[in-house]
């Protein structure tokens, strides 16, 4: 075969290389070195006798000689140290564990090669390792086969092959996109959490992956033109080799996932038109740097700023707001900051700024040219790990609105034994006792009144789902979910947990409260954007972990 004096010298380093490889293999009596005569000729192992394809598999430590198809090479440390074989009929392939291999050594899709190895396991996946020798035998360019998102649903019949994946599939978790350049996807629409109710999409087995298995790739993979992929997002088309590996199946592109934006980044909120109120978890605002927030003070700067940026853009009147240091230095610290530069006029102030036991606490900051305070309240109670706050509020033309903000306890952390995980996280039955505690400490408080004719809002991130428990004791008392009443089932979370959506922050209203409501929504900046720019990334996005709820009232 004629070929260019390029591709004579890249073969004749990948000889020296591969020659390498030999040594240990030859003193243990393997074949000769191949020579580009081999090439064709008898004496191969099919691949699919490798792997079973019509029977038991060839066991581990036998000495073969293969000839096949490079579908994909992802070499090196950088990759994932070999490159995929693929035989045309029948369609089977393998993967060659060659780590010596660089990329200016490794084969490439489109070559045939001709390689002496010996079959092995590595964590239960069938694979040619201990390469004594391999050449390149000219090109051969296998196309891949075209499967739709149903059939790769069955993907241990595609191990090892190259294929083309039609869509559409949605991106439903981004968390480890750049921590290791995956992506969980879902057939139909984004999947929602049980709990919630609602009926979203399922989940796909397969993960996109990038063709490596390093941690913190950069430039991180599968970004639009944009620079960020968001959960919501469309995979329409991806050509990949499929394996396993680290307890997944795993699709590694050969070349550009073809996706579409159909979850763009949000505009801010429209300016209030009269009062407003809104809801967020800060994710760990602290001034000390003890295992809680950045670990350093330039990240703690940045954070500040990015968490300024976004409550300055929803320009709220009032604020209920979480995981802050307990300690009243944060919580001055942050009024302070939110303060900066404004107009007195558009200045917060705490209604409590007491220390309590807790290591994080729930705030509720106003603007006392807007709210007049007429009475604040903290709940102290055994079953709270973190006190609720209650105010008693009224504007300029004598309405009253009681607001409570509430933190449940987290659903992580399990005991050994008994509030442990049932479907629901851990800690339920204590986060149902809270909802309990509240509402008959709010009926004390309330009085004759009761909590459905006073004008209650009560704003938290609970910890649970809609359909959860601990939510029943607040509709008991007639409390009214209003994310629920107002926003769209399929937009309907603030929060993403293990690829799937939901809203563990709530708004609760009471009958008088929620004639008040002229509209709700969610800014979604955090939640469905990769957490590598939890510490990188810049403006509104994903400064927090969860979405901000802004409620406007008549």
């Amino acid at each position: 075969m004629q070929r260019s004096g390029r591709r004579h010298c890249r073969r004749a380093v990948r000889g020296l290389v591969l020659l390498l490889l030999l040594v240990p293999v030859a003193a243990a009596g393997a074949s000769a070195a191949l020579t580009n005569a081999d090439c064709g000729a008898p004496g191969v192992t099919a691949l699919a006798d490798v792997r079973g394809h019509h029977g038991e598999p060839l066991p581990s430590g036998r000495e073969v000689t293969v000839e096949a198809a490079v579908t994909a090479g992802f070499p090196g440390r950088e990759g994932l140290n070999g490159f995929f074989l693929e035989s045309e009929s029948p369609r089977v392939g393998v993967f060659v564990y060659a780590p010596d291999l660089n990329s200016g050594d490794a084969p490439v899709r489109g070559e045939r090669w001709r390689v002496q190895a010996r079959t092995g396991r590595y964590r239960g996946r069938i694979q040619l390792e201990a390469v004594a020798d391999a050449i390149e035998c000219g090109p051969q360019a296998l196309p891949p086969v075209t499967v739709s998102a149903t059939q790769l649903a069955d993907p241990e019949s595609y191990m090892a092959r190259l294929v083309r994946l039609q869509g559409p599939l949605t991106v439903t978790d981004t968390y480890h996109l750049g921590r290791y350049g995956s992506l969980r996807l879902s057939l139909g629409s984004r999947r929602f959490h049980p709990g919630t109710g609602i009926a979203g999409g399922s989940s796909f087995p397969v993960v996109l992956d990038d063709g490596s298995y390093r941690r913190d790739p950069r430039p991180v993979p599968h970004l639009g033109p944009d620079g960020v992929r968001r959960a919501g997002d469309t995979l329409n088309t991806v050509t990949g080799v499929v394996t396993r590996a680290f307890g997944d199946w795993r699709l590694h592109p050969v070349e550009p996932a073809s996706f579409v934006a159909s979850n763009p980044r949000p505009e801010p909120p429209s300016a209030p038109s009269d009062l407003r109120a809104a809801h967020l978890n800060l994710e760990n605002y602290f001034l000390t740097r003890d295992g809680r927030g950045p670990d350093t003070e330039a990240g703690f700067r940045r954070q500040r700023e990015r968490l300024r940026e976004t409550l300055a853009a929803i320009d709220a009147d009032l604020l209920v707001l979480h995981e802050i240091e307990n300690r009243p230095e944060a919580v001055a610290d942050l009024v302070n900051l939110l303060n900066r530069d404004e107009a007195v006029a558009r200045h917060y102030r705490p209604v409590l700024n007491k220390r309590s036991p807790a290591v994080i606490r729930s705030v509720i900051l106003y603007r006392p040219a807007v709210l007049e305070l007429r009475e604040a309240r903290r709940q102290t109670h055994a079953v709270h790990p973190r006190d609720p706050v209650a105010a008693r509020f009224r504007d300029d033309t004598g309405r009253e609105l009681i607001v409570i903000g509430v933190h449940a306890k987290s659903r992580g952390g399990c005991p050994e034994t008994g509030d442990i995980d049932r479907g629901e996280g851990c800690w339920a039955e204590r986060r149902k006792a809270q909802a309990e505690a509240l509402v008959t400490w709010l009926d004390d408080w309330l009085g004759p009144r009761g909590i459905d004719q006073a004008p209650v809002l009560l704003m938290g991130d609970l910890n649970a789902h809609a359909r959860e428990a601990a939510i029943a004791p607040l509709r008991a008392a007639g409390l009214r979910d209003q994310l629920a009443a107002r926003i769209r089932p399929a937009e309907r979370y603030t929060y993403i947990y293990r690829g799937r959506s939901g809203y563990l922050d709530h708004v609760f209203a009471s009958a008088a409260a929620a004639a008040r409501v002229a509209g709700l929504s969610t800014w979604p900046v955090n939640a469905d954007e990769p957490d590598y720019l939890r510490p990188d990334g810049e403006g509104v996005w994903r400064a927090s972990d969860h979405d901000p709820i802004v409620v406007d009232l008549r």
